[in-house]
């Protein structure tokens, strides 16, 4: 008997693709807000870039959390 591969539905890539596309985007700002941090030496906007960072982190660790619960639903 072969093994048989069920191929996603093109609703469920879609929303992959999108949550990938999310992830980019947070890892870009994250890159850039640390850039931005390294060319000041103004304590309050690197107080303030760190505060963005950390927003950045949690918004991305629930955007992998929905990314499992939508992987997990769709098998």
């Amino acid at each position: 008997m072969c093994p048989t591969y069920r191929m996603l539905h093109a609703a469920t890539r879609r929303r992959e693709a999108e949550m990938a596309e999310v992830a980019h985007a947070l890892a870009a700002a994250r890159c850039a807000a640390r850039l931005a941090g390294l060319g000041t030496g103004e304590f309050v906007v690197r107080e303030l870039l760190l505060s963005v960072i950390d927003e950045i982190n949690r918004a991305d660790r629930a955007v992998l959390q929905l990314s499992q619960l939508i992987s997990s639903q769709g098998r």
